[in-house]
């Protein structure tokens, strides 16, 4: 456990957060360290470019039934050993517990990175609450493993929101994503 939460340096073989997947840490008392970068440009300027984005580095559960992928939400499994899951809880209240969004595809048990704040892809369920997703509107998890659902922003949440729909123009139909400006409550 790091001896403040804030990293201004943190060691990541793979030396980006949202390509972190490793069996091991070269410095286990990093594990549960949150940081901050700026998105570098990767490719093509879009909604996640040169923008700040927030982590934290955490284990994956080794047995949870759905692996990470990107935009797959996560909840805490053991904070105690900052252990995330895919896995949504079953009981409504237990939903509350978001860890963050992953970002790659991870190996269960693998140590990687979810993202707590900024922009980032959010994997929604096949039925969104709105239909018609619009920026403002609020993404919260769902009772599906890994996925978000939407709701109004003028609509009370039913849980705590990952975040809100970051700009109209950012949903993925095909792949059933959007990009969610990411507000995740971090734990102490």
């Amino acid at each position: 456990m790091p001896n403040r939460f804030e990293q201004p340096a943190v060691f990541l073989r793979s030396g980006d957060p949202e390509q972190e997947n490793e069996p091991t840490l070269q410095y286990p008392g990093q594990l549960g360290a949150r940081f901050t970068v700026i998105q570098p440009t990767r490719g093509t300027i879009g909604a996640e470019n040169v923008r700040s984005k927030r982590y934290q580095l955490v284990r994956s559960d080794s047995s949870m039934t759905v692996a990470p992928f990107l935009g797959a939400v996560s909840w805490w499994s053991d904070k105690t050993q900052y252990l995330v899951t895919t896995t949504s809880p079953t009981t409504a209240q237990g939903r509350n517990r978001i860890a963050g969004v992953f970002q790659n595809t991870v190996t269960p048990g693998n140590f990687c990175c979810v993202q707590l704040e900024g922009p980032a892809q959010v994997k929604l369920i096949d039925g969104v609450t709105v239909a018609n997703i619009v920026a403002g509107a609020y993404v919260i998890p769902s009772s599906t493993n890994a996925k978000a659902d939407v709701v109004a922003s003028a609509t009370a949440p039913t849980q705590t929101p990952l975040g809100i729909v970051d700009q109209n123009a950012t949903r993925d139909v095909l792949a059933n994503t959007v990009i969610v400006d990411l507000a995740v409550p971090e734990t102490t």
